[in-house]
């Protein structure tokens, strides 16, 4: 039996007993339809992992009783740095899913120049917000006790100027670069891989010119041209079955 997970920050301890969000007791309670006294698992998003047991407390309350505790080694040894230009509809969703199933570290969304969606004022943060949860969702089904963050949207030009004084690795997709994946030198284990992903037009040549000369390496994978949304899962999982816990 598979065993429901909870993300539930905060500090655990073994009897420590966590009241679910209205959210969380809805979907608890109604969506799962769990009983009195069924397991469940919780993580914090730090690392730390629970069992618990549900205690219900009314027809949408519920608390959970933490049993155990533990520290599950489940985090790719990669620390990788997705740095996606954002995509219509719900191909972003996509994207930030299964980067999350395959160990992406971090999330850093940006407008480059063919982006099509154009997001300002309180609707880049509502939409950031939108996909930190997606996130959430994903740690909880694939088993992650670290919860990526999804940094603010950055402006291109700001997203460069991040990368000023800093020695930094990364790649970029590019159909016409003579490097392959399978070409580039491991770095260490502790230096940030940066992922720099184009939107559904690609990037322009200008700014993958302006990304190799911040440090990022052009690369082309195989002959296809990929999407949007699965172009970064797929250098994620290049780099999970190259250097990381595959």
């Amino acid at each position: 039996m598979r065993i429901p997970r909870l993300y539930l920050p905060g500090d655990y301890a073994p009897k420590h007993v966590i009241s679910l969000s209205k959210e969380q007791a809805h979907y608890a309670l109604n969506v799962l339809r769990l009983k009195n006294h069924h397991p469940v698992e919780a993580f914090n998003g730090q690392g730390i992992e629970a069992r618990a047991t549900l205690v219900v407390t009314g027809k949408r309350s519920a608390d959970l009783c933490i049993e155990t505790l533990s520290e599950p080694r489940v985090e790719s040894p990669l620390n990788t740095v997705l740095v996606q230009s954002i995509s219509r509809g719900d191909r972003m969703d996509y994207t930030l899913q299964k980067a999350v199933e395959l160990g992406v570290t971090t999330i850093q969304p940006i407008f480059s120049e063919r982006c099509e969606v154009k997001l300002s004022g309180d609707k880049l943060e509502k939409r950031r917000d939108q996909w930190q949860n997606i996130v959430i969702s994903a740690c909880e089904q694939s088993g992650r006790c670290f919860v990526p963050e999804v940094r603010a949207i950055q402006t291109w030009q700001a997203w460069l100027e991040s990368l000023d004084n800093t020695e930094v690795f990364g790649l970029t997709l590019d159909p016409y670069a003579s490097e392959t994946l399978n070409s580039i030198q491991q770095p260490a284990l502790t230096t940030p891989i940066h992922l720099l992903i184009g939107p559904e037009g690609g990037l322009t040549e200008e700014e993958v010119l302006q990304a190799t000369q911040k440090g990022l390496t052009a690369i082309r994978l195989g002959p296809r041209v990929l999407r949007t949304e699965t172009a970064g899962p797929a250098v994620l999982a290049g780099l999970q079955l190259r250097w990381g816990d595959w």
